[in-house]
């Protein structure tokens, strides 16, 4: 086990300094495949890398498109990697579903070899200040710290199979850090506005912008024949952040979904999932937390004791992350500055 001192450094920028015992992670694959459909994978992490969030994988007739590439370049060459089981068919399509660090930190593994598609505005955010504020931003400037709480838990744990759990945690992303050195974002060489279909071999492959939701810019992946929907973080699993959502435009765009013929789901977080209930789910979901949050709003209250006072409990049947009253304070200072006109 070797001490090492990392200066972590990102597109040219000193971030941080990183001091942890490196250890040898354990020897997991990266991804679970399923395939959805014939040709048709989602790959969800599996334990062995960190990679942030799920991926489509569509095997067409003689290339491969993937949809988002993950939350870092390592995550990426893993995707690559793995995909080999499945398939020695060249990757020849990249799609972005939207700018967020998990989904697109992977962009320059497959650069020059790959077209990377995307919004016009996620390319847009690629080219612009990313390293310096938002999401990614808040993630290198928080990373040592979480990593050394991370290190002292596993140390004062005294339960033999939490502390084993804690420890992998620890290696995976003590890994991670070390990967976050080579991360340089990059944009899409296509852009899109509305909606773009590819027709490779005998399979049509449509992309879709429904409008502003998650972010300015979310992209969804549609297969007619197949009835496969992949629909980024737009709609997900569970609950998706909202820190750069338009919380008020969101059931709009997701409205839109629900006249798309689909079955299947490939989100971009958590499993695959079939039909559109969750479309009427996370609307009500939406539609509840921005009204609470108005009201607070017009009310005075900022957005710390807003988070603290908004009560989510009556979705909780839906979704299991709620535990009680209270929601995240980036998400309701997201929701403060779309009322008040200062959102971007």
């Amino acid at each position: 086990m070797n001490r090492i001192h990392l200066s972590l450094v990102v597109g040219g920028v000193a971030l941080a300094a990183l001091v942890f015992h490196a250890q040898t992670p354990a020897p997991q694959p990266a991804y679970r495949f399923t395939e959805i459909v014939p040709g048709v994978y989602s790959a969800i992490g599996a334990g062995g890398l960190t990679v942030g969030s799920n991926s489509a994988v569509i095997v067409n007739q003689d290339d491969v498109l993937i949809v988002d590439s993950h939350i870092s370049p390592e995550s990426a060459r893993a995707m690559i990697r793995e995909l080999r089981v499945m398939t020695s068919k060249p990757v020849k399509f990249l799609v972005n579903t939207h700018f967020h660090y998990d989904h697109a930190n992977g962009n320059q593994v497959f650069a020059g070899t790959t077209d990377i598609v995307g919004h016009v505005y996620t390319r847009q955010r690629l080219t612009g200040d990313i390293l310096q504020r938002g999401m990614f931003a808040d993630l290198l400037n928080g990373f040592p710290k979480q990593l050394e709480d991370l290190r002292a838990r596993a140390a004062a744990e005294q339960d033999p199979a939490a502390k084993a759990r804690l420890e992998q945690q620890l290696r995976t992303q003590t890994t991670y850090g070390e990967q976050l050195r080579e991360t340089k974002p990059t944009p899409p060489n296509i852009t899109m506005t509305d909606r773009m279909t590819l027709y490779r071999g005998d399979r049509e492959i449509q992309l879709f912008y429904v409008g502003r939701g998650h972010t300015a810019g979310d992209v969804v992946v549609y297969l007619p024949k197949e009835r496969v929907l992949c629909s980024g973080d737009l709609l997900v699993n569970q609950v998706a952040n909202l820190v750069d959502g338009y919380v008020n435009e969101w059931p709009d765009a997701l409205e839109k979904l629900r006249s798309i013929d689909f079955v299947d789901v490939i989100p971009g977080h958590g499993d695959p999932f079939k039909g559109k209930e969750r479309i009427d789910w996370f609307q009500s979901y939406l539609r509840d937390i921005w009204q609470q949050a108005s009201k607070l709003h017009a009310d005075g209250i900022p957005a710390a004791e807003a988070a603290r006072r908004i009560d989510m409990t009556s979705h909780k049947s839906h979704y299991t992350s709620i535990n009680g009253p209270g929601v995240p304070l980036q998400g309701v200072t997201r929701m403060y500055a779309v009322m008040e006109n200062r959102a971007e």
